[in-house]
């Protein structure tokens, strides 16, 4: 089996399979950032200039010329610069009030995302393989891909994914700082994974 990385081309690769990959990644957290109507705010932003998922940061994980997976990855010394370009994306996806709306959660989400993070190494963003391909290796491929360029890199993992921990841990990654936080009565955790 070959897995190839290509940078994302919005005039060539499928985006609304792109989106649904994005989306069941982690449908939980993805509800509780992009809100109820997330895979059409996700459609949106792929389309957007100011997100996560441009060509620059993304890659299509290609098998025999369909589409496998995504990966979304920057430099870490890039985080802060991503995420300030992103809060527009997000507001123009989403609509000024439901974005507004949104604001106390994603205060709270930044707190629940802490540890360190060096400058020198690669963020992965999102990692997603179609769900009828899992189990074949090609998550482990596009890490060991993005491995060679990225001697350190590191990700934020939802703490209730047993099965996406345990993906990470075997290909290399440690839990470096646990976070939590409360909303709306409900409690949500994540784990920094990082690979030295």
């Amino acid at each position: 089996m070959t897995i190839v990385l290509e940078t994302y081309d919005p005039q060539n690769h499928d985006q609304d399979k792109i989106a649904t990959l994005i989306f069941e990644s982690d449908v939980v957290m993805n509800r509780l950032v992009y809100g109820e109507k997330a895979l059409e705010v996700l459609g949106k932003l792929l389309n957007i200039p100011e997100s996560y998922f441009v060509p620059e940061y993304m890659q299509c994980a290609m098998l025999n010329g369909e589409l496998a997976g995504v990966v979304v990855s920057y430099p870490t010394s890039q985080m802060q610069a991503v995420d300030q370009r992103a809060g527009k994306g997000f507001m123009k996806a989403m609509g000024f009030f439901n974005f507004i709306k949104r604001l106390s959660l994603y205060t709270k989400m930044e707190k629940m995302l802490g540890g360190t993070i060096d400058d020198d190494g690669l963020y992965i963003h999102t990692l997603c393989v179609d769900g009828d391909l899992r189990g074949q290796g090609i998550g482990s491929e596009i890490i060991r891909a993005l491995a060679q360029e990225n001697g350190k890199m590191y990700l934020y993992v939802n703490a209730a994914n047993e099965q996406a921990i345990r993906f990470y841990e075997k290909n290399g990654f440690r839990q470096a700082f646990y976070g939590e936080m409360q909303y709306k009565g409900q409690p949500y955790a994540e784990y920094l994974m990082a690979r030295d």
